[in-house]
């Protein structure tokens, strides 16, 4: 499994690097914004305080710690590396929609979406052919 196998230097790297740095998650942030009603604080000043943190800056002076982390490392790199890994590991194959072989169209985003999705595909015979389609609505 190189995809849980990744997850699971990705989470080792992480602990490692952020290890007494403390950090917000930028929805912390995006979330002042939104409870602000007079619009005193800005999604501007949001972005600013994220990525003002020293770990964030971190992240963010550097592609490949950028690449490898992402966005919002503190938010999406799970404090549990099980956890982690699996998340990562179920996020392979789903797509935003299944159609079933008995015809059920089901939506998703989630976790326990993604998790349905594959334990589908993993109870289906090694003879059914599978189709991914891209659309637009």
């Amino acid at each position: 499994m190189p995809v849980a196998e990744e997850a699971a230097r990705r989470w080792d790297a992480w602990q490692k690097f952020s290890a007494g740095y403390p950090a917000l998650p930028a929805h912390h942030f995006w979330a002042r914004v939104r409870l602000d009603p007079e619009q005193r604080y800005s999604f501007e000043q949001a972005r600013a305080e994220y990525e003002s943190q020293p770990l964030i800056r971190a992240v963010y002076a550097d592609p490949v710690l950028r690449e490898r982390f992402g966005d919002d490392p503190v938010q999406f790199i799970t404090p549990d590396r099980d956890a982690y890994v699996a998340e990562q590991y179920a996020d392979v194959l789903p797509t935003w929609a299944l159609l079933t072989l008995d015809g059920r169209w089901i939506e998703g985003g989630t976790h326990e979406y993604r998790a349905a999705f594959n334990a589908y595909l993993d109870g289906l015979p090694d003879t059914t052919v599978l189709a991914r389609v891209l659309y637009h609505s």
